[in-house]
């Protein structure tokens, strides 16, 4: 189903004088991977490993934590380069580019036939498949789509058609590859969403809060600096006392302070798809601004490149 792309990877291994490599991937991709590294080790002599932690894309590179191991080489499957991240450790990207079967283009083809004026946007696992519509890439947590007419989707999961949902409040197609499931997130269940975003920030006008969690991950593509210094920057003009917390992988589990809520410097995906996970009242950075300027026209909170020094 994926392609891995092993002579890229060998040829890799080979240029780089590689003798240790480890292999990176997001659960999706695990057991393909297991078993690519299984085959790979008939072919070559050097210590092969594999990342058993989260990935949550290429945000999210793993070479700090392995350095000590000495690795030379991560091969990092299923995401795009992102010009923000950069690794300490060489890393070689495969798109782990979806191998396209007998009826993924007549199910695109069939869905667009009922959508005129429709942008098709992917993730990079999709993109050579569907070359032909000229699709748009998402990349990182940011939804890349200005202005456009209609919305599909092609890819798996939620997040990404919500980002853009989010974004251009208006309803975005979604079709799963894999499960031939299509789908949509709809203007009533985007104008919920919303509602329910606003709700939380109106929470805080009705009791204003004493103390902010402001919290910042360390993961490299979520490490957003700049954005945790507004932030601060923010509630001290406001004098709305405040404490930073620093986190690798952000859980209920770690939220544990006498706060009145959390902004979250991190992965918008937190906030927005995960906050059913939280007893705490999470916001984000752009939530704030909506909360101490009393405008509440909502503004989805994206990854750019600018968040970051």
């Amino acid at each position: 189903m994926w392609d891995l792309e092993t002579n890229k990877v060998l040829n890799a291994i080979t240029s780089k004088n590689a003798t240790k490599v480890l292999f990176q991937a997001p659960e999706g991709l695990k057991r393909a991977v297991e078993k690519e590294i299984e085959y790979l080790k008939t072919k070559t002599s050097v210590e092969l490993m594999i990342w058993g932690e989260t990935c949550f894309g290429a945000c999210d590179l793993c070479d700090e934590e392995v350095k000590i191991l000495g690795i030379d080489l991560i091969i990092h499957y299923g995401h795009e380069e992102l010009a923000y991240v950069h690794s300490e450790i060489p890393v070689l990207f495969i798109h782990a580019y979806f191998m396209e079967n007998e009826y993924f283009l007549q199910d695109v083809k069939n869905i667009l036939e009922d959508m005129e004026n429709t942008t098709v946007t992917t993730t990079i696992q999709f993109k050579k498949a569907l070359k032909m519509f000229n699709p748009v890439v998402i990349l990182g947590c940011r939804a890349p789509v200005e202005n456009a007419e209609k919305v599909l989707f092609v890819g798996t999961g939620r997040f990404h058609p919500l980002m853009m949902a989010y974004k251009l409040k208006k309803t975005v197609k979604i079709y799963n590859p894999i499960t031939r499931e299509i789908s949509e997130i709809n203007d009533q269940e985007i104008k919920k969403l919303i509602k329910l975003r606003v709700g939380r920030v109106s929470k805080l006008l009705l009791n204003p809060p004493k103390k902010i969690g402001v919290v910042l991950s360390t993961k490299k593509g979520q490490c957003r600096l700049k954005s945790f210094e507004k932030v601060i920057e923010l509630l001290r003009k406001n004098n709305i006392e405040y404490i930073p917390i620093v986190l690798n992988n952000i859980s209920q589990s770690y939220l544990i302070y006498n706060v009145d809520a959390y902004i979250i410097c991190a992965c918008p995906r937190i906030v927005m798809d995960d906050y059913t996970n939280y007893e705490s009242t999470l916001i984000t950075p752009e939530e704030l601004k909506m909360y101490i300027s009393k405008d509440f026209e909502y503004k989805f909170d994206e990854i750019l490149e600018n968040n970051f020094y």
